[in-house]
């Protein structure tokens, strides 16, 4: 019975692990991809993709990983990819709780301009940043800061 529970128990993780990157996949490792695909995941959330948001993840790509424009189109193909094909948030969370409290503001801030990228913050983008926020151990002051600092209210 407890062998059975653990097989269970094993697979389950197995599953909840980091999304496979290709090794050196334009010089981005895991925990960067997985902030992309969050990004794509917040963009998503609403049920429609705006080509604002499809910009501000590209120009995020761009901007913070210092790729040419095709490298960075690459690269959020195969973050939309695998958000796509995501089964939860805790397999992109998990590997970036690793990073300072800093850079998961700086992320949890990215991830508010995306969500407002189109000038509305529905719903869902809001509940997915709040999970978001909650499983890198954000303090739910800095998560309210962050919201007003992008969307004034």
């Amino acid at each position: 019975m407890f062998q059975l529970f653990k097989t269970l128990l094993d697979k389950v993780n197995d599953g909840l692990s980091m999304p496979a990157a290709a090794p050196n996949t334009y010089g981005l490792n895991d925990a960067e991809l997985a902030s992309v695909a969050l990004m794509l995941m917040v963009a998503h959330a609403d049920f429609s993709s705006s080509e604002d948001e499809q910009q501000l993840a590209l120009a995020y790509v761009k901007r913070e990983f210092a790729l040419s424009d095709s490298a960075a189109l690459a690269v959020v193909q195969l973050a939309d990819k695998q958000a796509a094909d995501a089964t939860s948030l805790h397999q992109f969370t998990r590997g970036l709780k690793q990073l300072s409290y800093n850079e998961r503001l700086s992320l949890l801030d990215n991830l508010w301009q995306q969500a407002y990228a189109d000038g509305v913050l529905d719903p869902n983008e809001e509940a997915m940043l709040r999970k978001i926020a909650d499983l890198l151990f954000i303090r739910h002051s800095d998560y309210i800061q962050a919201k007003l600092a992008v969307c004034g209210g």
